[in-house]
């Protein structure tokens, strides 16, 4: 059964690469809302409710995170975020394992 998108949704979950081991392959994201330390501008995602997906990069002039990448995604199984980005954006699928999602933390592995 996949995690509830409410916790999810519609919300934009940026990475928090601080919080993350050297060696280990879970990526860990906070709500933009987070008091993230003074960082470059940080990679993210926006999971919309209903299957959008925004992905977000640094803005080539460091003036913060733009939205770039733009797709769709849904819950492929127990906990796997399924990800297409559209043509236009260099289409390609990914996957992404939930870890732990709560309304204040988002902890997946790229599969």
């Amino acid at each position: 059964m996949a995690p509830t998108s409410a916790k999810l949704a519609d919300r934009t979950w940026l990475r928090s690469h601080e919080e993350e081991s050297a060696n280990s392959f879970i990526q860990v994201y906070r709500p933009e809302s987070y008091a993230f330390p003074p960082s470059w501008p940080r990679t993210g995602y926006l999971f919309h409710a209903d299957g959008r997906l925004v992905h977000y990069n640094p803005a080539p002039n460091d003036g913060g995170s733009i939205p770039s990448e733009v797709g769709t995604w849904t819950w492929e199984e127990a906990a796997i975020i399924h990800g297409h980005f559209s043509a236009q954006y260099g289409a390609g699928d990914y996957k992404l394992k939930v870890i732990e999602l709560t309304n204040s933390i988002l902890k997946v592995q790229l599969l």
